[in-house]
């Protein structure tokens, strides 16, 4: 018995040594963590925040076991883009709270290298349909003239502007993807409306299946809680983006697209590869309006309830829309180049209040190496976003506080490109080619303009047309709360009209 259990011991040994020698880099640091649980119960509601303390122990990349999932944890910027510049790090999680077409999952259209594609042509088709064409920046301005009347209407008494900011948001979707505003009334606005707020509120709430992924399976299969919400909400949703795809297929005109899905059922056409089919572009569709409509909302809400409490910001905003637009129009997205105070104090919110706090999970698609760590395959990576953003080695001591002045020039007459400015999205890195500093910084300004044109917008509308205050005795609340992204707690402001 000796003799068996010393060669039981022995070939253990090797096979550790043998496992070990085979990694190209050192095993990362990290917390232990409890059996079948991992880290999850020493993680707070601020999991950012929780992460953030613990790379002051273990540095800037580390790892920790989230329920049954191996995670690598990015805490600074440098390690954040290496990993990201790697197509090792570019899958996504196999597990998902949304339900994807049969084609998206086969194809990896979201999960593998081929997102790679998917984004590209996103992003130059979003381009060719120009945030700063008119006939888009068109349907943007009806939408925000009927939220400031609707906004108009309360008189000055305390109001919540969350309520009405969302479907004003997912509208400007509906006129890209669609290429058609829907009405207040539109019962598919309504519908698109209520599917975009429960089903976000739905996903929130089982996001821990990520980390569980056979009990995420078991709550799929049997359409449990807050799965079967989703399912049906998605199902409506859904059902009019397919009806939406086959009308569109019988009015194409390659020469003359209207929206997104023109571009997309043109590109099909174009190529010979799977992923590029209509159950993809139906995927694409929710992801446009999960995405798009909310960090756009989300900024905008947090920008209102911060000039309510920054009465001498929001006054030295107001006096740059006076000079440079008055009263007379609405704003367009051209005044942004000769308004480099109200830029600053917009992309002071997006890094003070970092939307996305954590990026969207990304997965590793093979064994690799950063920092010389051995990363190994099928780990989920959570790239620290709020960290990079509060980071005093790139923000300067005051990281913490609310300042726009460090956006821009000491003269104040320009705003000032940081690369370390990376809200809402770390997979901005992806694209990018190994060039200057300088054009690594532009690259990032230019990917986040669809969401900056859009904030631009009604941030300077809102505050042209009306004075902004909490009401009295109020307190503002800027500690938030998280969802799918970092939004403010339910909060009222009186809006009292400037002319």
């Amino acid at each position: 018995m000796e003799l068996i259990t010393a060669l039981l011991i022995g070939s253990l040994c090797l096979l550790v040594y043998l496992f070990l020698s085979g990694r190209k880099g050192k095993t990362l640091p990290g917390p232990y963590g409890l059996p079948l649980v991992g880290y999850i119960p020493f993680m707070s509601s601020k999991p950012y925040l929780d992460l953030q303390e613990l790379a002051k122990t273990y540095g800037s990349v580390f790892s920790l076991h989230l329920g049954s999932q191996h995670c690598i944890i990015l805490d600074d910027y440098q390690s954040t883009k290496d990993a990201f510049a790697q197509d090792a790090f570019l899958g996504r999680p196999p597990e998902n709270p949304f339900d994807l077409r049969k084609a998206t999952l086969e194809t990896g259209a979201f999960n593998g290298l081929p997102w790679k594609e998917q984004r590209r042509f996103s992003l130059q088709m979003l381009k060719d349909l120009g945030f700063g064409k008119s006939h888009l920046e068109d349907m943007i301005k009806e939408e925000i003239h009927d939220l400031l009347d609707h906004l108009g209407k309360s008189n000055g008494q305390p109001v919540e502007v969350k309520p009405v900011l969302a479907p004003s948001m997912s509208n400007n979707i509906a006129s890209l993807v669609f290429g058609k505003r829907l009405k207040y009334e539109d019962p598919v606005r309504k519908m698109l409306d209520k599917s975009l707020t429960e089903s976000a509120n739905a996903a929130g709430q089982v996001t821990w299946q990520l980390f569980f992924p056979w009990l995420a399976r078991v709550a799929k299969f049997l359409r449990l809680g807050n799965e079967g919400i989703i399912a049906q909400l998605l199902k409506d949703t859904r059902d009019y983006t397919l009806k939406e795809i086959e009308e569109h297929e019988r009015t194409l005109d390659p020469n003359n697209l209207r929206d997104y899905i023109d571009g997309y059922l043109v590109e099909i056409g174009k190529r010979n590869d799977p992923a590029f089919c209509k159950e993809v572009l139906e995927d694409m569709i929710g992801t446009f309006f999960g995405a798009g409509s909310e960090t756009v909302r989300l900024s905008v809400n947090w920008l209102v309830l911060t000039m309510a409490a920054r009465q001498d910001i929001q006054k030295k905003v107001q006096q740059e829309i006076d000079n440079v637009i008055g009263t007379e129009r609405l704003p367009s997205w051209d005044d942004h180049k000769k308004m480099p105070f109200t830029e600053a104090t917009i992309m002071e919110l997006m890094r003070w209040r970092t939307i996305v706090p954590i990026n969207i999970l990304r997965y590793t698609l093979w064994d690799t190496e950063l920092n010389g760590f051995f990363i190994p395959k099928d780990s989920y990576v959570l790239a620290n976003l709020w960290s990079i953003h509060h980071n005093p080695k790139y923000w300067g001591e005051d990281a913490e506080e609310f300042r726009p002045e460090r956006f821009l020039t000491e003269d104040r007459n320009e705003v000032i490109k940081s690369e370390y400015f990376i809200p809402f999205s770390i997979v901005h890195f992806v694209i990018m080619d190994k060039s200057s500093e300088k054009q690594v910084s532009d690259r990032v300004q230019a990917n986040l303009m669809p969401a900056r044109t859009e904030v631009f917008l009604y941030f300077t509308a809102i505050l042209q047309k009306f004075d902004i205050s909490l009401p009295e005795g109020a307190k503002p609340d800027f500690y938030g709360q998280l969802g799918i992204g970092l939004g403010p707690k339910p909060y009222k402001v009186s809006l009292k009209k400037r002319f």
